[in-house]
């Protein structure tokens, strides 16, 4: 007899939802209150998310400081997943930047089962499972499970996983579906994290153990698997058996996947659909007061500038200097008190107003990082150096952005901007020989040992820069870095801007 369901998923939410990107106040077709309202449930529907829902957007900023100040933090989150009917959700490695108290405050007002079979809770007030069998009205099983990348461990602050395991995705996937199989008719994966080789040519995309997909898709005979975390839009595909696709952030669309099984055979048909232009009445209405709040918030005013920072190109501000990344160079110094201090920049280029709002910086910095301190050599120096020198290459005599930065993803953030040192890149010379000149005080750094501020997210290694996670950690600094400026701005009535980096670029005669 021949059995359908249907699956709704999203992933990345990121906070966004409502049709806003907070750059500006208009609305555009997206956020997640868009995508529920296409959503047609019954009984034999599923909705299901891949994480990542609690930090990104201004909104996801607001909700988080409230809860931290002591102010009894909304469910504007949980509320708009209940309307979506959501069944079940996994974790994704940014729900935990707020620690376990937060998490625990937006599960336990979840409608939705949280599936996440790699997160052990100490506590057990999360109400975590591994795996669920959800049987439809016509008695179809769809067995779900879930898991994060296990790089949770890798980036988060220790303070947040005192309570909390995150044990291997690849291994904690394999056992429960071995589970799975034997009481289901379809087998589903919800991965928080991404594919390690690219899908079309196999070709190895990364080998940190961030993103095993791939593997997952090799090795185990998921009917289906739904990723998440590299914001890619991935069409629906089968590789080895089993369907696959992946989201891109900010809920600017959903997946909607019709599934067939009849005499034990899995059939999957899916599309990836804009969140559109329409939303419901309710929770619109109801959390309209909220948005309005965030809106006004985002226009207040936080400080002041010298003069005006024009908008350049991601390319310009690499190859010229960028007076934002001096900004928060600045501040990470002051903050730290460390000997250099980089920082990398968001994929949209920005400027800033002399009359800066809270609006600007958190659309020129929008993560949720805290800042590290480690102890460096001109060794590592000159290895995170030769990272950022990768960005370059030179056709027909012109530079432009590397592909290595540019594909499967744009990663303009993993470009770093360093203030202390004076260096010199080579362009003309191969890929990791690039750095000819490396100076702090005018001089070689020799066998001197220096402080480094830059973000907990960089110094996990992320981002090419595996070598950072060698190297002794000096100090944490437990504020996220937009709230950091807006108190600097706070506490100086004029911010003067001062350029304390000097890299030139090389890569003709010409531009010796």
């Amino acid at each position: 007899m021949r059995k359908t369901a249907k699956i709704y998923y999203t992933s990345d939410v990121h906070g966004y939802l409502f049709p806003s990107a907070y750059t500006e106040r208009s609305e555009k077709p997206a956020g997640l209150l868009n995508c529920i309202a296409n959503y047609q449930k019954d009984g034999n529907t599923l909705v299901l998310d891949g994480g990542d829902t609690l930090q990104g957007s201004p909104m996801a900023i607001y909700l988080s400081a409230g809860r931290k100040e002591g102010l009894e933090a909304e469910h504007a989150i949980a509320d708009v997943f209940n309307a979506g009917g959501y069944d079940a959700v996994t974790l994704g490695n940014h729900d935990f930047n707020f620690g376990y108290e937060y998490l625990e405050h937006h599960l336990n007002a979840l409608n939705a089962r949280c599936i996440c079979a790699n997160v052990r809770d100490r506590k057990g007030r999360l109400g975590v499972i591994s795996s669920q069998v959800f049987t439809m009205e016509n008695g179809l099983r769809l067995g779900v499970t879930g898991v994060v990348t296990d790089f949770v461990n890798v980036w988060e602050q220790p303070e947040h996983m005192r309570d909390l395991e995150v044990t291997d995705a690849f291994s904690a996937a394999e056992r429960e579906l071995e589970c799975l199989k034997a009481i289901s008719d379809v087998t589903v994966c919800i991965y928080h994290g991404g594919y390690e080789c690219d899908l079309e040519t196999g070709d190895l995309l990364s080998e940190s153990g961030e993103n095993v997909g791939c593997r997952i898709l090799r090795e185990l005979d998921f009917d289906v698997l739904l990723t998440a975390h590299q914001h890619m839009m991935v069409p629906v595909r089968k590789i080895s058996g089993t369907t696959t696709l992946q989201l891109p952030a900010n809920a600017v669309c959903y997946a909607k996947l019709e599934i067939a099984c009849e005499d034990g055979e899995v059939s999957v048909s899916a599309s990836i659909d804009p969140a559109g232009e329409i939303h419901d009445e309710e929770p619109y209405r109801s959390l309209l007061p909220l948005e309005q709040r965030v809106q006004q918030w985002l226009d207040e005013k936080a400080g002041s500038l010298e003069e005006d920072i024009p908008r350049q190109s991601k390319l310009a501000m690499a190859l010229q200097g960028s007076r934002v990344a001096d900004f928060f160079n600045q501040l990470q110094l002051e903050y730290s008190g460390a000997d250099l201090s980089c920082v990398g920049l968001g994929n949209t280029p920005m400027g800033l107003a002399k009359r800066v709002t809270t609006r600007d910086i958190v659309s020129v910095y929008p993560f949720a990082n805290t800042l590290v301190v480690l102890e460096v050599d001109e060794t590592v120096m000159k290895k995170a150096l030769e990272r950022c020198a990768e960005y370059f290459t030179v056709e027909n005599g012109e530079v432009r952005v590397s592909d290595v930065f540019l594909k499967p993803k744009v990663e303009h953030y993993n470009y770093d901007f360093f203030a202390g040192i004076s260096c010199e890149f080579d362009l003309r010379r191969p890929v990791g020989d690039r750095v000819t000149k490396l100076l702090y005080g005018g001089a070689p750094i020799g066998g001197r040992k220096l402080t480094l501020c830059m973000s907990d997210y960089r110094a996990s290694g992320t981002g090419g820069y595996d070598f950072y996670r060698k190297c002794r950690v000096v100090k944490r600094i437990g504020s996220e870095v937009p709230q950091m400026a807006l108190r600097y701005l706070r506490e100086h009535e004029t911010v003067q801007i001062e350029t304390r980096s000097d890299l030139s670029v090389v890569w003709s005669l010409a531009s010796i």
